[in-house]
């Protein structure tokens, strides 16, 4: 399971607030349950889950007076993270995560994002592997601390100038190096890996482009400082 695939839900069941995580065809029955022959209401409550894709929102299930769903699909870890935490528009801090209740896809995908049920990250349960990659301008890179970047440049093989999506702010990431991540234990799919990069070193430079010289930082991150970092780079896997 991908992790745009998994549902955010919060249940209300006669005053008592839980939360949990699950697949579209799981909470499907739930609907099918609710709205039995009614494809009227059926049809709108699936295309008013499918909307929260592409909006902040979540989708409302008023099963009874004292027994409503809120639900949404996961736009991104950051978002994940904070439904586990409690620092979600859906839940407030207090209400209890219910792992039973839980899709075991799901589950997987929380160790896929080094997560455990509270939004904390794993302890050496993932392994890094190194992965050769040609790095190109114009893409958007994952970084494995769940923040995306815009390649502005290519700098050299290792050094790249990036652009945060979320904060727009630029930086320079030097070191960079391309990594698969999967769990080190049991058998996992494919979805259960995650492509990313981390670098050796960020340097931040502010939101403002106007302001940033390109000139210096081009001749600074010239072809003859990247033979210098393949004679000094190493092949380990992060440390965890």
């Amino acid at each position: 399971m991908r992790l745009k695939d998994v549902l955010l839900i919060a249940n209300n069941n006669k005053g008592a607030e839980y939360k949990y995580l699950s697949s579209m065809e799981d909470y499907m029955a739930i609907l099918l349950r609710a709205f039995e022959g009614s494809e009227t209401e059926l049809s709108h409550a699936v295309q008013e889950l499918c909307q929260t894709k592409e909006n902040t929102q979540y989708a409302e299930i008023y099963l009874a007076a004292n027994k409503i769903f809120h639900a949404r699909f996961c736009s991104d870890e950051w978002e994940l993270r904070d439904f586990l935490m409690g620092n979600h528009g859906m839940t407030a801090g207090e209400v209890s995560f219910d792992k039973d209740r839980c899709t075991n896809e799901c589950l997987e995908v929380l160790t896929a994002y080094n997560m455990d049920h509270e939004g904390h990250p794993l302890n050496g349960a993932l392994h890094y592997e190194k992965m050769e990659y040609d790095f190109r301008q114009g893409e958007v890179l994952h970084n494995l601390n769940g923040s995306d970047y815009s390649v502005l440049m290519v700098l050299n093989q290792n050094d790249l100038f990036l652009m945060a999506l979320k904060s727009g702010q630029f930086l320079i990431a030097e070191g960079t190096k391309a990594y698969a991540r999967y769990p080190k234990d049991g058998i996992y799919s494919e979805d259960c890996i995650v492509r990313g990069i981390e670098w050796d070193r960020g340097i931040y430079l502010g939101n403002n482009l106007s302001e940033i010289d390109m000139d210096s930082i081009q001749k600074e991150y010239g072809i003859n400082r990247n033979e210098v970092q393949e004679e000094t780079s190493m092949d380990e896997e992060p440390e965890r």
